[in-house]
């Protein structure tokens, strides 16, 4: 088990590992994506550990990125903090184990590009709604991070509906639109989650440096130049 400030690790007795945002709506700055890599690193080093599983505990999953913290920045430091936002959803994309986004709550923009990044999402089904709502901020998409998007969403309702128009989509259209995996009750969402991890690790365990491997070749990072 390790603590950040922000981010609690836990490791589970059937060899899964548990990271749990504790740092209210969750906003992603500098400071928060140091702290998530280095509990990544933990989990790497287990060489027990399975599958992972990431949380939250109340109203947010993610409220996105810290835009009161990055406002003032210059644009370079800006663009130095969205590679790094996407370096880090790129790892999780490519992570060498199962991966679960467990959504314990609200999951917006970079929340939901970071929840999109997991081979798997659980959504709670009473409350919260995922929504990537730069188009209400009149804010463009990236390209490195919109590969995410065209990785993981094939479902074109789905662009249109959540992306596009950046609807707050429920728990049961997020199901009906493949956003999500699976749709419980808050009381069993880790249970949900852990099921499954396990059920993409099957009978057998995967080779970690083959599953990444895979999603290497799957989920292909494409490079982007700077124009001048």
């Amino acid at each position: 088990m390790g603590t950040q400030a922000n981010i609690k690790l836990e490791f589970t007795d059937d060899g899964i590992a548990i990271i749990r945002m504790l740092n209210g709506e969750n906003r992603l700055n500098n400071s928060f994506l140091h702290e998530f890599n280095k509990v990544l690193d933990l989990v790497l080093e287990n060489k027990d550990c399975k599958a992972l599983i990431t949380t939250s505990e109340g109203k947010f999953y993610s409220n996105g990125i810290d835009l009161k913290w990055m406002t003032p920045l210059t644009d370079e430091k800006r663009d130095q903090f969205r590679a790094s936002l996407a370096d880090s959803i790129w790892r999780i994309m490519h992570f060498p184990i199962p991966t679960v986004a467990a959504l314990n709550g609200h999951t917006f923009a970079g929340g939901a590009f970071l929840a999109m990044g997991h081979d798997y999402r659980v959504m709670r089904s009473d409350r919260g709604w995922i929504c990537w709502n730069e188009v209400h901020m009149n804010l463009p998409i990236k390209d490195d991070i919109r590969d995410v998007i065209n990785n993981k969403i094939w479902n074109i309702n789905a662009h249109r509906e959540a992306i596009v128009f950046g609807r707050r989509i429920t728990a049961p259209e997020a199901k009906t639109l493949g956003l999500v995996d699976s749709v419980v009750d808050i009381d069993h969402l880790i249970q949900e989650a852990k099921r499954l991890a396990k059920h993409a690790l099957g009978n057998n365990n995967i080779d970690r440096e083959a599953l990444a491997m895979m999603k290497r070749n799957t989920y292909t990072r494409q490079v982007y130049t700077s124009k001048l």
